[in-house]
Parts: C-alpha cells; sequence; structure tokens
C-alpha cells in the first residue's frame, strides 16, 4: 500500500509540472489575435535586421482566399502624453503589404504579411510598441480560389 501511495503521488506531482511549466514550446506570452472582422491580427509582429519593414501574423477568417491587403503601421510610444504625437504612421498606406509565408492565405489559416515603412524602426525599446489598422475594405480577395493540395501530396514531383 506505501509503494501504490508513492506512485500516485509521483504521477500527480508528475502531471502538476506538465501542465504547469512552459517547456512544450509554449511563451509564457501567448500569441493573441485581435479579430477585425473578416481578418485577425496578431499582438506579435518582427522586425527584420536592416530592413525597413515589420511582419504581421495575420488570420483569413473568411472564407476566400485573401489576394492583397493594404494597412496603415503605427509607431506607439508609451511615455509620450500628447495625443498628437502617441501615434505616429510610418508607413505608405497606398502601397499594400507583401505575404511572406502562407502564399495564398487561405481561409482559417494564419500568413505572414511584410509591410515596408518610410522610416526605420526602433528596435528593442520597451517603451515603443507597433501596430496595424487595417480597413475592411482594404482587403482584397482572388477572383478564382487557388487549386487545393491533397492531403499528403509532396509540393515538388
Amino acid at each position: 500500500m506505501h509503494l501504490r501511495t508513492k506512485y500516485c503521488l509521483y504521477i500527480i506531482v508528475l502531471i502538476f509540472a506538465v501542465l504547469v511549466s512552459p517547456a512544450y514550446g509554449q511563451d509564457i506570452e501567448e500569441e493573441k489575435f485581435t479579430t477585425l472582422g473578416p481578418i485577425g491580427i496578431s499582438n506579435k509582429y518582427k522586425i527584420p535586421e536592416n530592413r525597413r519593414a515589420i511582419i504581421f501574423r495575420i488570420k483569413n477568417y473568411t472564407s476566400r482566399s485573401i489576394n492583397q491587403i493594404f494597412g496603415r503601421v503605427f509607431m506607439i510610444s508609451k511615455l509620450e502624453t500628447d495625443p498628437n504625437k502617441k501615434f505616429l504612421l510610418i508607413n505608405n498606406p497606398h502601397k499594400g503589404g507583401n505575404i511572406l509565408k502562407g502564399k495564398p492565405h487561405r481561409p482559417g489559416t494564419v500568413s505572414e504579411w511584410n509591410f515596408t515603412l518610410a522610416r526605420k524602426p526602433i528596435k528593442g525599446n520597451k517603451d515603443i510598441e507597433y501596430t496595424l489598422q487595417i480597413h475592411p475594405r482594404s482587403i482584397f480577395f482572388s477572383n478564382i480560389e487557388p487549386k487545393q493540395k491533397p492531403k499528403g501530396a509532396n509540393e515538388n514531383p
């Protein structure tokens, strides 16, 4: 009976350690998508080295493949008290984003979109954040849906 109690206690501790530990590829801060109608924009973004660009992860909630997205990238200063200077537009909203990963951007999938910036972004500053603003009318869909690959098919024949 004593041995059985030890095993039960060991299993309970092991299960607790697995549930509480962020060791299985999970970040402490989880990725969250802000839903803007047909799409969702992730709270995580990447700023590539030596480039005037920013990469946002976007989720397609529609039933059609997205072909082009036009949006505004803002730099937000947390320390600024003047509301007129807190948000700064840092891209040309008339130049659309380029899809990097996940092409074509199919329904229900997450893809990475690259937006070229007019000024060099500030990296590593905790007081500066970036956000993407997209109007539903600035999302353009494919006229013809791309053919879906069968499951298990290789990309190179």
